[in-house]
């Protein structure tokens, strides 16, 4: 048996629990307390869990989680996050940013910059009638009064992108769960990113998440800790691992996502997957 196993096991008889009554308190599959008790790290769901899984083991029979995992530390697989293209995809968001918002604002000059233009070319018109009077005694130059066309032009184009932004508006982010239980199809996402909250509920809860196949962070999240993440508009599917889907919780673009089935399994160690639609 396993060093550490063998602590485990001996905290847990003097505790008086049977693995049964371990299971009832953690919920942790018996089969997991059985490999952690002998050391067998290998028939945990995978090295992610095992830190997860030993913590819960470990505050569960009155021992210190942080000191056990410092003092064992090298027995235990540690899994890493992978961070190697964060530099550019923060770099790409910040060009990406700035872009639309240069954009945005010019949108909301182009009435003003219409009108001055043309107020322009009226000044231009009557400043060469004036000229050409002055020229010549006999002919009278009156310029075309255009301000009630203008001011017409004006309302129209206000009235388009008024139009235009209510219906970006009613456009709002959906979150809907598919047949497979734990899968969710995102639509109507926005063009500058998802925003993603993952918050600790009613107790600890060990996150892993990812975006495609690359490991963004992962930690364990204390009772109403949160984590925000912005997801890239080019990003089509990203998945979030907890160790206790029973402690956690999932916030989309400012909308709870509802995971009440899967919270109502046998396991409490789930995987989520969002799919976004183009």
């Amino acid at each position: 048996m396993d060093e550490i196993g063998q602590k485990l096991r001996n905290a847990r008889i003097k505790k008086g629990y049977t693995i049964d009554d371990l299971q009832q308190i953690t919920k942790i599959q018996k089969r997991y307390l059985i490999a952690i008790e002998e050391g067998q790290f290998d028939h945990l769901p995978g090295d992610f869990y095992v830190r997860a899984f030993i913590k819960q083991y470990s505050d569960a029979v009155g021992i210190s989680s942080d000191d056990l995992l410092e003092e064992y530390k090298s027995d235990i697989p540690n899994a890493q996050p992978t961070q190697e293209t964060a530099p550019e995809e923060t770099k790409t968001r910040s060009i990406k940013e700035e872009s639309n918002s240069f954009f945005s604002n010019l949108g909301n000059y182009i009435p003003q910059i219409v009108v001055g233009i043309i107020v322009v070319v009226i000044i231009g018109v009557i400043a060469f009638g004036m000229i050409h009077r002055n020229q010549s005694s006999s002919s009278v130059t009156i310029p075309k009064d255009n301000t009630e066309q203008t001011t017409k032009k004006a309302k129209k184009t206000t009235k388009k992108k008024a139009a235009k932004k209510t219906e970006t508006k009613s456009k709002e982010t959906a979150v809907k769960e598919s047949d497979t239980e734990g899968t969710y199809t995102i639509t109507n996402a926005p063009s500058d990113g998802l925003k993603v909250v993952v918050e600790g509920s009613n107790g600890q809860a060990w996150i892993q998440f990812k975006e495609g196949d690359n490991t963004t962070w992962q930690q364990a999240l204390s009772a109403d800790e949160k984590k925000e993440t912005t997801v890239p508009s080019d990003t089509t599917t990203f998945t979030i691992q907890t160790g206790n889907v029973n402690n956690t919780k999932v916030t989309i673009d400012g909308k709870d996502v509802d995971l009440s089935k899967s919270q109502s399994g046998d396991t409490i160690v789930k995987t989520l997957t969002f799919n976004i639609e183009k």
